[in-house]
């Protein structure tokens, strides 16, 4: 029998007049190693899903080199995929 694998899901607020929508591509936050999938939702939020390896610091840098500032919105929290 196979365990399903345990994953987490961050979110993130955009801070300093961000704009998730404006900020072009994230391809440099699903590019960070344990991510499987980044989430932009137009209330400002960005959620990622990853296998619990991700830091805040790490994600919160991949952002910035994008132009995004980003501040984490409360602990990561298990997800089933």
């Amino acid at each position: 029998m196979t365990v399903p694998a345990q994953f987490f899901r961050s979110k993130y607020r955009a801070i300093e007049g961000g704009c998730v929508s404006c900020s072009g591509d994230l391809a440099t936050l699903e590019a960070l190693p344990g991510v499987k999938e980044v989430d932009a939702l137009a209330s400002g939020l960005v959620l990622v899903t990853h296998d619990g390896t991700v830091s805040d610091d790490a994600v919160v840098q991949a952002a910035q080199k994008v132009g995004l500032p980003l501040a984490p919105a409360g602990p990561a929290r298990p997800v089933r995929v």
